[in-house]
C-alpha cells in the first residue's frame, strides 16, 4: 500500500508545482496602490475621553485606591447595580458607589 501511495503523492506535488510556477522577480511588475478618492483624516474617529475618568474608572476612585493600597494594582473591575466592585492583586475587594464614594472592602482569598 505504501509503495503505491508515496509515488502517487509525489506525482501530485510534481503536477501542482509545474502548474503554478513561482514568479521571478524580473517578470513581476511592481505593485501600484491606487490613489484615495478623498484625503484621509489625520486622526479618524478620535474620541476625547472625559477628563474625570482614567482608564474607565473615575479619578477619585483611582486616587482612593492609591491612598489605601499604594503598592497594589487593579486586577478586575466589575460594574454592579450599586456601583463598582474592584479586585486588587492583594486579594482585596473594594466597593464604591456610582458617585465614587467608598462603601467598604473585603478580603477575598
Amino acid at each position: 500500500m505504501k509503495t503505491k501511495l508515496i509515488p502517487a503523492i509525489l506525482a501530485c506535488f510534481a503536477i501542482l508545482a509545474s502548474a503554478n510556477p513561482a514568479p521571478t522577480s524580473s517578470a513581476q511588475a511592481p505593485a501600484v496602490t491606487p490613489a484615495p478618492l478623498a484625503p484621509y483624516p489625520a486622526y479618524p474617529q478620535q474620541a476625547v475621553p472625559p477628563q474625570n475618568y482614567f482608564n474607565g474608572l473615575p479619578k477619585n476612585i483611582n486616587a482612593q485606591i492609591q491612598k489605601l493600597y499604594p503598592g497594589a494594582f487593579i486586577v478586575d473591575v466589575d460594574w454592579e447595580a450599586y456601583g463598582y466592585e474592584i479586585k486588587l492583586n492583594n486579594f482585596m475587594e473594594l466597593y464604591f458607589d456610582r458617585n465614587g464614594n467608598f462603601l467598604g472592602q473585603k478580603f477575598d482569598d
